[in-house]
């Protein structure tokens, strides 16, 4: 039986699947995949820089925006039920990565941002970048 990739905390796999839900509800299995990974890699990462929780990563502050206040992804993102198909696999998904049944299929991401935005992020300049899968660009710092 696979082990869990990071220490997990009551209502982690919830969150990180709502969170997939908010990011990359549109995405399917290996764009939601993708994104559950950039939080896992956080999340491992030591140091200041990021939470080392699933919870706190997904929900520390300016970083998805299905959790920012007043935010309208934010409000379909706490509202939303398994009755909803692309909330199921997100619970899917975010129980498949945390556990280990899914390799990081972004080698090692612990970025990334809709490509085709108008005005991309500043801070890509100085990460490498990894690859695209679906709509996401994915970087390393």
């Amino acid at each position: 039986m696979p082990e869990n990739v990071v220490a997990l905390r009551r209502g982690d796999a919830e969150v990180l699947a709502r969170t997939l839900y908010g990011e990359a509800r549109g995405e399917g299995i290996s764009g939601m995949t993708a994104i559950a990974w950039v939080v896992v890699n956080r999340a491992k990462h030591v140091g200041v820089r990021f939470p080392d929780t699933i919870s706190g990563v997904c929900k520390q502050r300016a970083q998805f925006t299905c959790w920012s206040p007043g935010d309208p992804n934010a409000k379909l993102c706490a509202a939303v039920t398994e009755a909803d198909p692309s909330f199921a696999l997100a619970l899917y998904v975010a129980m498949a990565v945390l556990t280990g049944q899914v390799e990081d299929n972004t080698g090692g991401a612990d970025h990334y941002f809709v490509t085709n935005m108008k005005n991309p992020p500043n801070w890509r300049s100085d990460m490498k970048f990894l690859k695209r899968i679906g709509a996401h660009s994915f970087y390393k710092d």
